[in-house]
């Protein structure tokens, strides 16, 4: 039997503007005193009227030039009906026919996921259940929302986490969204169903997932769910039934909801309080002038300065962390950036790092004086020196950290470690490569300051001769 997981992903993304998308109420809602940020507009009054966010509008195309989208010059809003405690309307302002972004792609360890659309809507209210009561908390609603949907081209749970994560990485990269799974600014929605042996089970979309780890999980399940359901009942490929489960994460299982609409249960139709948006293509390309160098790009350069796949991604992680690291390596020297890769994902990675308080003089001297100091040594000053706004050189300098090449001292030290080490020193008669301990110990005995090359070289001189 032969199982292929269809895995579509509904990735919703709060947008950071300052108001939100339909009316001038702060959009900044997270701990907010319930209630606090509403108007007769984002609670749903008879006569208000809606007044669309232009950089809500901008910021969606924005992504959606990012995710490789072709953009619709001429869009419209639509209203999408149906009834919830927390949407007050009884309709959410939503793109149905005519998205602002479509037909884009990304990119997973080179599987191409096709993205249908990232469209432009508002956000809901909140139902908080307390004490067996549900109370309504409505500063999210109207918040703009962006909905990004990928064709179901997802193979597996892991590949829907590494997805998520590329698309929570862009959306970061461009400063749109925090796009924090945990405060609920980025949610997601998979849609799952198996070809088995050329028959389809029923679709199934899955609710109420709140962490990635979660994400994984519920796809996993539904996806052994689907699989014992189907050995059971032989669902044919005929079979159109779709229902929506919500996942509970304390059972670690999914529980049906209730049959899943179609666009036609929703009774879209043109808002008629907005007129059809126009961009032009001039004003397509301004905002396309705004995109940042984006993380695929980033890796690509880093490459092509021999550092390896590892690190690159290390690298190009945040924007904020590569923009360090490209403040520092400016030339094409792939040694020199090697180099400084070292040292970022080492002893900076750990840390809070400003990109202000970098000195990329302070690691061009360490790079220059690197036949002199120890790599331990280089990475404890560099911390020092970012921590203290001190050239390396100078606290290298203070502490007498520079290696001594002097082998006639050296020799001296090479001299009492093998005195006092006889074990060691029948271990290289035996095998030669037991060498690193007794260099090991002339570098302990120097505190660090003996240059482990040629002390090596000089261990060797003395046994062999």
């Amino acid at each position: 039997m032969t199982i292929t997981p269809i895995i579509g992903l509904e990735v919703h993304v709060e947008l950071k503007t300052l108001s939100k998308m339909f009316c001038g109420c702060d959009a900044q809602h997270f701990h907010a005193e319930p209630n606090t940020h509403t108007c007769p507009v984002c609670l749903g009054l008879p006569g208000a009227l809606p007044v669309p966010n232009k950089k809500a509008c901008e910021w969606c195309i924005k992504l959606g030039l990012a995710l490789g989208c072709t953009i619709n010059e001429e869009t419209f809003f639509e209203r999408k009906n149906y009834f919830y405690p927390d949407l007050a309307k009884g309709y959410q302002i939503t793109q149905l026919q005519k998205p602002f972004s479509i037909n884009g792609h990304l990119y997973i360890d080179g599987h191409e996921i096709r993205i249908n659309r990232a469209h432009m809507e508002e956000d809901t209210g909140k139902s908080v259940h307390v004490g067996g009561e549900t109370l309504l908390d409505f500063n999210r609603s109207g918040v703009p929302l962006v909905e990004i949907v990928s064709e179901p081209d997802i193979k597996s749970p892991e590949e829907a986490k590494k997805y998520l994560l590329k698309i929570q990485q862009i959306v970061r990269y461009l400063g749109i969204s925090d796009a924090d799974i945990e405060k609920g600014s980025m949610r997601c929605e998979p849609t799952v169903n198996l070809d088995i042996d050329g028959q389809f089970t029923p679709l199934v979309e899955i609710k109420n997932v709140a962490s990635l780890t979660g994400v994984m999980t519920a796809i996993q399940f539904e996806i052994d769910r689907q699989t014992k359901q189907y050995q059971e009942d032989k669902i044919t490929k005929n079979s159109t039934n779709k229902t929506t489960r919500g996942w509970d994460a304390d059972k670690n299982q999914t529980f049906l909801q209730r049959d899943k609409e179609g666009s036609a249960d929703y009774r879209y139709f043109p808002e008629p309080d907005i007129p059809p948006i126009v961009f032009t293509q001039e004003q397509i390309e301004e905002i396309r002038k705004t995109l940042p160098e984006l993380p695929d790009q980033k890796i690509a350069r880093y490459k092509s300065l021999n550092l390896s796949d590892y690190d690159a991604s290390l690298l190009a992680d945040t924007r904020e962390f590569s923009n360090i690291f490209d403040k520092i390596a400016t030339s094409n020297n792939s040694e020199y950036a090697k180099f400084v890769a070292n040292l970022l994902i080492g002893p900076f990675k750990t840390i809070a790092i400003s990109i202000d308080k970098i000195n990329p003089q302070y690691f061009q001297n360490l790079f220059d004086n690197r036949d002199k100091l120890s790599s331990t040594v280089i990475k404890d000053i560099i911390l020092e020196s970012y921590q203290t706004n001190t050239d390396p050189l100078v606290i290298a300098q203070n502490k007498n950290l520079f290696q001594v090449s002097d082998t006639s001292v050296i020799e001296e030290i090479a001299k009492t470690v093998i005195t006092n080490n006889p074990k060691a020193v029948a271990d290289y008669q035996k095998n030669p490569m037991s060498i690193g301990f007794l260099v090991g110990q002339v570098m302990k005995e120097s505190k660090g300051s003996a240059n482990p090359v040629l002390a090596k070289e000089i261990i060797e001189k003395l046994l062999n001769s």
